[in-house]
């Protein structure tokens, strides 16, 4: 987001001669907050929280006509620096062929794409595309835009030029300007009637991707006029609870959860794995499900089963007696899976969907973590001279949790297939065959090739005070984005015989990291990098997570060893007969830990002998 001062608008006068429409998309709201600040006051975002910036340049629009095609649709940005008007360009592609209306649309410098989390018919009304030089251009023009206090303003135009919306914004509502720690917001209910001369006002709170809300949240949008059209609630009294997506033989299920002291009647509702066909089965008359009680529907009754190798979706509908659906619904989706593996909701019946080992009929188990986890991610390292994104430094560890050897490649025998594991989402990376994380281990992913770039790996090395020895490996294409980004872990699943001749990759780990609350501010710049508290925990939960206590975390050791305790040895951070055994295996030789052998230099000489002895007795002894 550029950065500017606040200055004096410029009103435009819109009056009886300004043309007149039934709108189609209308401007819902824009942030104008600057890089550098945050929003007046105690003022935070419902979905960025409250940090400096408020989430970059980013601006939203409310879709009003139902089935509406914005496929070549421009977004011309104006402003009162001097500067050019920029176009952003909406592409041909088919998310932008019928729009449904109450959809929000954000487009957002520094947030990646949620097109595949559009679906209105189970509550999704939220699309968001990024545009930025960086991005791809699938959905929208590649390029960097600018939002900001200075007479800001959107003009919506069709594929072939006509405006549809707009000027709007500042200098047009509202006329007296908007600060540069503010948002310009929509303060009345979207629809057609919103002209650009509506109620656009400042304020000191936002709700990107929401219904805008204003008077300290006494006032609220109301979409469901506009939503209406495509009715939906949220199920909560039944809930897809366990799916089992690859059995051999074939038999694969669902399990539905009732969450409620009572008995629920699921007669005559509907379950599918089609989105565009959701009575694919429906469950016979009278069919109970006891409070707090289970029911599994199998393979056979279905008439369907579910793709293991590509992952799927299911969705339970709820229907009235005549079995026409009322609106409640229930969904969820996943990738590929492992033979005998479920899919299921952790807490049982409320929780994230996770994997997990089948429980069918009963309550679930814990998620499936590990053997090997991503433990250490410095996805925003300090900036260079000028304020340069160094992603020279940026990194992602992982962890092996047991202890013995674990490989990040798997041999089939029966193909006389070997297939390396992978990282993706936010970073791309496979690993070579035969790549392998020692007992308790670790290995370091980073984005240039530690070969054929010595220069940088030397850099890397000091930074990080890593041994000569860590397990480094790259480079990865794409980058760890500073604002949040999605890193997945992939292993190879069996490959499939001809015809589909491929070889699924089943989900292994995955973190969704976000650089505001309720994760961790401080690995945003500052220095610490994002470290897992617990290796045995879910490493998809923001609770399990912490700034690294020092400068640049740990990479290649334990994350306990950025907490120097006098005697603690093996990183526990605390001091007891384990610290005591690595220090004696180190000192006779029997161990060339690095992580370990710098800790136990008492008297920092380089070497550990005898002469660290009173240190370490000391430690046991204060």
């Amino acid at each position: 987001m550029k950065r500017f001062v606040f200055c004096a608008v410029v009103t435009v006068a819109v009056g009886a001669g300004s043309p007149v429409w039934a709108a189609d998309v209308i401007l819902n709201e824009y942030n104008a907050c600057g890089d550098s600040n945050f929003l007046q006051g105690t003022g935070s975002d419902s979905y960025w929280g409250r940090i400096e910036g408020n989430g970059g340049d980013w601006f939203e629009m409310a879709v009003i006509t139902d089935h509406l095609d914005m496929r070549g649709w421009q977004l011309v940005i104006s402003d009162g620096t001097g500067s050019p008007p920029q176009t952003l360009t909406l592409t041909n592609n088919a998310v932008w062929s019928n729009l449904r209306s109450g959809t929000i649309i954000t487009v957002s410098e520094d947030l990646g794409n949620n097109v595949s989390d559009y679906i209105p018919a189970l509550g999704k009304w939220w699309l968001n595309v990024k545009a930025s030089d960086d991005s791809d251009g699938t959905y929208i023009t590649a390029a960097n835009f600018r939002v900001n206090n200075t007479n800001w303003q959107l003009t919506i135009k069709d594929s072939v030029g006509t405006v549809k919306f707009g000027p709007s914004g500042e200098g047009v509502m509202p006329t007296g300007g908007v600060g540069n720690d503010e948002v310009c917001k929509l303060q009345a209910n979207p629809s057609a009637a919103i002209t650009p001369l509506s109620a656009y006002s400042d304020g000191s709170t936002s709700t990107f991707g929401s219904p805008n809300s204003w008077s300290g949240g006494a006032s609220n949008q109301d979409f469901s006029a506009l939503r209406s059209i495509v009715p939906y609630t949220q199920l909560t009294s039944v809930r897809i609870n366990e799916v089992l997506t690859h059995s051999d033989p074939d038999d694969d299920w669902i399990e539905l959860y009732n969450t409620t002291g009572s008995p629920v009647d699921v007669g005559n509702w509907y379950v599918s794995d089609k989105l565009n066909d959701l009575t694919r089965y429906q469950i016979p008359a009278g069919t109970i499900i006891p409070a707090n009680g289970y029911l599994v529907l199998h393979q056979a009754d279905l008439g369907f089963g579910l793709d293991s190798a590509n992952g799927d979706d299911v969705v339970l509908s709820a229907a009235d007696g005549l079995g026409t659906m009322t609106g409640g619904r229930d969904y969820i989706s996943f990738g590929a899976s492992q033979n005998g593996v479920t899919f299921g909701r952790y807490p049982n019946g409320t929780g994230p969907i996770y994997s997990m080992n089948a429980t069918q009929g009963a309550e679930n188990s814990y998620p499936i973590v590990g053997p090997i986890v991503i433990n250490e991610l410095m996805y925003h390292p300090p900036d260079g001279p000028g304020g340069v994104d160094d992603v020279d430094h940026e990194f992602v560890e992982l962890a092996n949790v047991t202890g013995s050897p674990a490989t990040l490649y798997t041999h089939f025998p029966v193909q006389n297939e070997t297939h390396g594991w992978k990282l993706t989402g936010a970073v791309n990376f496979t690993f070579a065959i035969g790549t392998t994380i020692p007992a308790n281990g670790f290995i370091v992913v980073v984005s240039f090739d530690p070969v054929l770039d010595p220069v940088k790996l030397a850099s890397f090395l000091t930074t990080y005070d890593l041994s000569p020895t860590a397990q480094i490996v790259g480079p990865y294409t794409g980058k760890l984005s500073n604002s949040g980004d999605t890193v997945r872990l992939l292993k190879p699943d069996t490959p499939q015989p001809p015809p589909e001749s491929f070889t699924p990759y089943v989900l292994a780990e995955e973190v969704a990291y976000l650089d505001h609350a309720p994760w961790p501010t401080a690995p945003d710049g500052v220095g610490p990098t994002l470290s897992r508290i617990g290796s045995t925990l879910i490493g998809n939960d923001a609770l399990n997570w912490r700034a690294s206590a020092n400068f640049g975390g740990t990479p290649g050791c334990p994350n306990g060893f950025d907490v120097n305790v006098a005697g603690d040895i093996d990183g526990s951070q605390t001091v007891d007969s384990g610290d005591v055994s690595a220090f004696v295996s180190i000192l006779l030789g029997l161990s060339d830990n690095y992580c370990q052998t710098s800790r136990a230099d008492f008297n920092n000489d380089g070497v550990v002998n005898g002469n660290d002895v009173p240190g370490m007795t000391d430690a046991l002894i204060p």
